[in-house]
């Protein structure tokens, strides 16, 4: 990348609210010192821009620090590059000199009282940077209020009309990293619970965004899954004989109960999952447990939504027996909640992996009658049943099952029924799928002919449906030529 023609390397949007920066004079200064060329743009907040290049105007390094990561290069680099070429072009080129003293070279030089004065002047100009100075040098007792004031005034700095668009989201969420970053940098990992109750900020916090902003790129959902895993991984750290577990259980446990995740299950459940290790703790399971039923009786309708929530849950117990009972009890749990799909589908496979082809056969056929209404699930206990047929060597099923799944849309079905006859019979079979087929929009009529290269029948298909013919004409050559012509043009005159 050159300096001359920059413009190509830089997405097309970023170049015009690069150049807006440029010609609106946000680029408030623009230094040399002796190695690189150091920019300071005003935008949503001052940010730093470095520029390296040779003697020829060839880029050697540019950096930004925004916290802009969809591209490669931001506005502010575009906007100092254009300041760049414009003070190159009219001959106004400083010669080398030795480097400039740097910053912390300055600082060191400075006694204790004159810093203090220069880090208060400076803090009172910039809220972020007074609010981040608290959290990072306050009492552990003071962390919360001063997490939150960070979090909160990276927000504040892009909400518009109480929302964020699309492209300030990923600096809406900059006091959030910023925290998780402490945590990672200065926390004490010892120091459980004041970890995760700064994790548990960001999650309020980050909760309340994601309600007003575009979150399209996802990037307050990752702070979320971040602030998450966080939790997961100190919980599994931790010593079971660590104190005050049931306080860290509680804290996490009402967190994860609060109605901001009542449309975000997802979210809860990886909370509550979370903190199961600490339900070795019996006072811990009883709770948890006591949450899961009453949370599993309010659930139980036909609202998809919420029999999805009560899936969850359901796997949440299961996974809660099957880690602190055994292995019998967890399958025995399964088996007397089979309303869950995720259960009955485990039962089966492991019937199956056991022989017990009856007693998969038969939740197979229940589950066909119960789901009935659920196009989905059927399908799935349909194809557990033809795989017992294939196992148990039932032909007859096995055709009937496989017919069945063929003309519902599954074309994997079509070899395997074909496998099953032999090639006298074929013929009588495959003109019969044909005309249950024809008129069926979904297109596996035409995977068919061109499988059993009917070209004959896919040049009558295309004649009556002209449109498909750039779609299929490979087929029909070089035999047909002259009738995909005829058709082409057709096609065009339509």
């Amino acid at each position: 990348m050159n300096l001359n023609d920059f413009e190509t390397y830089f997405d097309e949007t970023i170049l015009v609210r690069g150049l807006d920066y440029y010609e609106s004079g946000n680029v408030i200064s623009l230094e040399y010192d002796g190695e690189e060329w150091i920019a300071d743009v005003l935008g949503s907040d001052d940010y730093t821009v470095t520029v390296a290049f040779s003697d020829n105007g060839e880029i050697l390094d540019t950096e930004c620090d925004c916290p802009y990561d969809w591209g490669k290069y931001c506005k502010h680099q575009a906007a100092v590059l254009y300041a760049l070429r414009k003070k190159l072009q009219s001959g106004n080129i400083p010669a080398k000199s030795k480097k400039k003293e740097s910053l912390e070279t300055v600082l060191k030089n400075l006694d204790n009282q004159t810093l203090i004065s220069i880090i208060l002047e400076f803090a009172d100009r910039d809220k972020r940077m007074r609010n981040e100075i608290f959290l990072r040098y306050t009492k552990k007792t003071d962390s919360l209020k001063s997490a939150r004031e960070v979090i909160r005034s990276s927000i504040d700095a892009v909400k518009r009309h109480n929302f964020v668009e699309y492209r300030d989201v990923s600096q809406a969420t900059y006091g959030a990293y910023t925290v998780l970053q402490m945590i990672d940098d200065e926390m004490d990992s010892s120091d459980i619970m004041t970890t995760v109750s700064l994790c548990i900020v960001v999650l309020e916090e980050m909760m309340d965004l994601i309600d007003y902003c575009d979150d399209s790129n996802g990037h307050v959902g990752g702070v979320i899954c971040e602030s998450i895993e966080k939790i997961d991984n100190m919980i599994c750290d931790m010593s079971p004989y660590q104190k005050d577990t049931e306080k860290i259980f509680d804290v996490i446990f009402n967190h994860a109960k609060s109605s901001i995740y009542n449309n975000w299950t997802d979210w809860r459940i990886d909370l509550l999952s979370a903190i199961l290790p600490l339900c070795s703790n019996r006072i811990n399971r009883d709770k948890l447990e006591q949450y899961i039923s009453s949370r599993y009786d309010t659930t139980k309708t036909e609202n998809r939504s919420h029999n999805y929530d009560s899936r969850q849950l359901q796997r949440l117990q299961y996974e809660i027996i099957k880690q602190f009972d055994d292995e019998t009890a967890a399958t025995t749990y399964m088996e007397q909640h089979l309303d869950n799909s995720d259960f009955r589908r485990n039962i089966i496979q492991i019937s199956m992996r056991d022989e017990l082809y009856d007693k998969a056969l038969d939740l197979c056929l229940d589950g066909e009658r119960k789901d009935s209404e659920h196009a989905g699930l059927v399908e799935d206990w349909r194809k557990f049943r033809y795989e017992i047929y294939e196992k148990t060597e039932n032909i007859k099923e096995q055709k009937t099952l496989a017919l069945e799944l063929l003309l519902k849309g599954d074309f994997e079905y079509f070899s395997k029924l074909k496998a099953l006859y032999k090639n006298d019979e074929w013929q009588a079979i495959l003109q019969h799928i044909l005309e249950k087929l024809e008129n069926n929009p979904n297109g596996l009529y035409v995977k068919i002919l061109i499988h059993e290269n009917l070209k004959q029948s896919l040049l009558e298909y295309c004649k009556n449906h002209v449109n498909t013919i750039a779609s299929y004409y490979s087929y029909l050559l070089p035999e047909y030529k002259t009738d995909v012509d005829a058709i082409f043009i057709k096609y065009i005159d339509v």
